[in-house]
């Protein structure tokens, strides 16, 4: 018998907003503290059948609820990260062109001062200025660029880098990695 915990009110709101049931919270939860969880694990947790387990984990997935990433962790390793705030008309189109930097980590459009955000990683702080004076100081439309290193992060921080890729960049001329479709 499944027992039913009580929910605050505000966690089943999410739960309806996201179109997720206990048992999918449950998985999600698990998934979230251990992504290597076994779906032996999660079907006993849950008391249902290891097929009915991965029928839930596919129908999240699909969702988009529920995705696993495999990467490098900032926290374990000595490369730099920057975040790099600015302000730009095209946002889209810049992200876009960053898709390619075997550099990038994520960009974000936002609200506020600034309208984008990027991580970009490296393996020095130089080749991450030399990174944001090529791709975004030189870009005449991207104003107020402001840079932050990241020291650390609260939580586990995966990010995916192609490190072939990465060792035959030298970002020494911006439509190379405008160009690249790897």
């Amino acid at each position: 018998m499944f027992i039913r915990k009580f929910v605050p009110p505000k966690e089943r709101m999410l739960k309806e907003k996201l179109g997720v049931d206990e048992r999918d919270a449950v998985i999600l939860s698990m998934f979230a503290k251990n992504p290597e969880v076994s779906q032996t694990d999660l079907a006993e947790a849950l008391k249902l059948s290891q097929p009915s387990i991965n029928a839930r984990v596919q129908k999240l997935k699909k969702k988009g609820l529920l995705s696993l990433t495999a990467g490098i962790e900032f926290n374990k390793t000595d490369m730099y990260m920057a975040r790099v705030d600015f302000t730009a008309p095209n946002s889209e189109e810049i992200l876009s062109q960053l898709q390619n930097c075997s550099f990038f980590v994520n960009g974000f459009i936002m609200s506020g001062s600034n309208n984008v955000s990027v991580f970009i990683v490296g393996h020095d702080l130089q080749r991450i200025e030399n990174i944001i004076s090529m791709h975004l100081r030189s870009n005449p439309d991207i104003k107020d660029i402001n840079m932050s290193v990241v020291v650390s992060s609260a939580k586990p921080f995966i990010y995916s880098v192609d490190i072939e890729k990465e060792e035959n960049s030298d970002c020494e001329n911006c439509d190379k990695c405008k160009n690249k479709k790897e």
